[in-house]
């Protein structure tokens, strides 16, 4: 849960250490590359809701009416 998100259903970010998301992605582009490198210096992902953003609040009602509503699942993971 997000304090810092206004205007988006979420966010996902990267921690303070390690490769940005856009050098992971020039990193497995490159030709001669270490997989053993690869994993290592992967930074760790959260994804941040914010709870009040009406996406996320419709979510939320359908997940409780229906627990196994494989829509909801997708548009989840759509977000994700």
């Amino acid at each position: 849960v997000s304090a810092r998100l206004a205007d988006s259903p979420c966010c996902l970010v990267t921690g303070e250490y390690g490769w940005s998301a856009n050098m992971e992605r020039i990193m497995k582009a490159q030709a001669l590359r270490d997989n053993s490198m690869t994993s290592y210096m992967a930074s760790k992902k959260s994804l941040e809701i914010n709870p009040t953003h009406p996406i996320v609040v419709a979510l939320r009602e359908k997940a409780e009416k229906k627990k196994s509503d494989k829509t909801v699942k997708d548009l989840i993971w759509l977000l994700y």
